[in-house]
């Protein structure tokens, strides 16, 4: 007699799921203050883009060639946004430095790439490429 277990990861799909249309939302509404140089909002928008990017990476629950780009673009981001997220002194909002910082966030925060990943984040989120569970046979009496 041949028996079938599955081994299934449905119950985690949902929180997942949720979990990643929760940290996709946060990463998109700290994108005004951002775009106003507001270097606290980097430093979260930063922190909501690793989070995505650590959801996307359970191999548990997604298929690594539906998310390896998406991993790759957050990644892009946060080293984009990054100058202006480690600034030492955030109360100096003035010099080169805070320049050079802000420029880059806002170049990045302005391309058509940044408008792609939010696009495909967002289709992501909607029907999120979830792994079908293996199947073990067990083969008993």
């Amino acid at each position: 007699m041949l028996k079938v277990l599955e081994r299934t990861h449905h119950q985690a799909e949902p929180a997942a799921s949720s979990f990643l249309v929760d940290q996709v939302a946060a990463l998109l509404c700290y994108d005004p203050s951002v775009r106003s140089g507001a270097q606290d909002a980097s430093y979260a928008m930063s922190a909501a883009a690793g989070r995505v990017w650590s959801a996307l990476g359970d191999r548990r629950l997604f298929h690594r060639t539906a998310v390896d780009e998406l991993r790759a673009e957050l990644a892009w981001l946060t080293w984009s946004l990054a100058p202006l997220s480690h600034l030492q002194h955030p109360h100096i909002t003035q010099g080169t430095t805070y320049e050079s910082a802000y420029d880059r966030a806002l170049a990045a925060l302005e391309s058509d790439r940044y408008f792609r990943l939010v696009a495909d984040l967002q289709q992501f989120c909607s029907a999120p490429p979830v792994r079908q569970p293996r199947r073990r046979h067990l083969y008993g009496g």
